[in-house]
């Protein structure tokens, strides 16, 4: 008869999985409340905000930032938690992802502010018809930061939390060292502080969760999530460098925490100074920060307009 292996926190209940930094076998319950007090821990530790500061939590239907709402809503019960959703106008999954928010902010009786792109007068999959065609991410993320910092004003918060976990830190980081945009690579730290009076703090608290502890996570508490992967996501960049991730982690289980180790205390603290980070300026369209006169977010947003009055 083969004796199941007990969790190693309670030691009385079989173990159902792992938490990847340490390798514990742990049961359920010693898993959720690993995940919290980790979550927890990471935003005490990088200082990401306080009791009293209100907190935007941008959510997209996904594991990640459901994870992200549901566990700071547990680890700070007391915290002021507003949520932000952004309707990407997506054919056939945004309309799917805002009704999965709505279950699990009305499961955490969050306060839910849904911002539907379709009111600027475009849509992400009108970018179909730009130069862009194949390749909607890049807008779409330039799109998204400049519409979670707006909204995030509009609410009060001067703190955005957003739902990027390990994987996506680490991938991205493969994906600017390599290409030499030591810029971008700064920009990956737990928190970012603003540098104009537009932009929000913005914040990491996943960043020590791994993409597996996150669906871990939300499968055990029970969160509602979407079932459809985005369309336009496809042989995207950021799953190339997972992919990655994954093959130089079988080796060594402790790679990715290794990484990030190396990443935070060695490389940030050598270049962050050296680095010369743009100067912002108000975009003389939307006054929203900016490197040059008018900003990215304008710029796309004119581009999608122009090629739709032609279509």
């Amino acid at each position: 008869m083969i004796l199941p292996i007990l969790c190693v926190k309670c030691k009385n209940q079989p173990a159902e999985t792992s938490a990847v930094e340490g390798r514990l076998k742990l049961c359920p319950k010693c898993f959720i409340e690993y995940f919290e007090r980790r979550v927890k821990e990471s935003v005490q530790k990088f200082h990401m905000f306080t009791h009293e500061e209100r907190v935007a939590v941008a959510v997209s239907g996904g594991k990640d930032s459901g994870a992200l709402l549901r566990s700071l809503k547990r680890a700070f019960p007391n915290l002021d938690i507003v949520a932000l959703h952004i309707n990407l106008g997506i054919n056939g999954y945004s309309e799917h992802c805002e009704s999965k928010v709505r279950e699990l902010v009305k499961e955490e009786c969050v306060e839910l502010n849904v911002f539907k792109l379709s009111e600027e007068g475009f849509t992400i999959d009108d970018f179909r018809k730009t130069l862009y065609k194949n390749e909607v991410c890049s807008p779409c993320g330039i799109v998204k930061r400049h519409i979670l910092d707006r909204m995030a004003l509009e609410v009060g918060a001067k703190v955005l939390a957003t739902g990027h976990n390990l994987d996506d830190i680490l991938s991205t980081l493969l994906h600017t060292f390599f290409s030499g945009d030591f810029v971008q690579l700064v920009r990956l730290k737990p928190v970012l502080m603003p540098q104009h009076p537009y932009q929000t703090k913005k914040v990491k608290p996943l960043i020590k969760m791994s993409e597996f502890e996150d669906y871990q996570y939300a499968l055990y508490t029970e969160i509602p999530i979407r079932e459809l992967n985005c369309p336009h996501s496809i042989g995207t960049k950021s799953r190339e460098g997972k992919k990655i991730l994954e093959s130089l982690s079988k080796g060594n289980p402790n790679f990715k925490y290794q990484t990030l180790s190396l990443f935070l205390k060695k490389l940030i603290p050598m270049i962050e100074d050296k680095v010369k980070q743009p100067n912002l300026m108000s975009c003389i369209r939307c006054g929203f920060p900016s490197s040059t006169e008018v900003c990215a977010y304008c710029k796309r947003v004119e581009m999608v307009k122009r090629v739709g009055k032609r279509a």
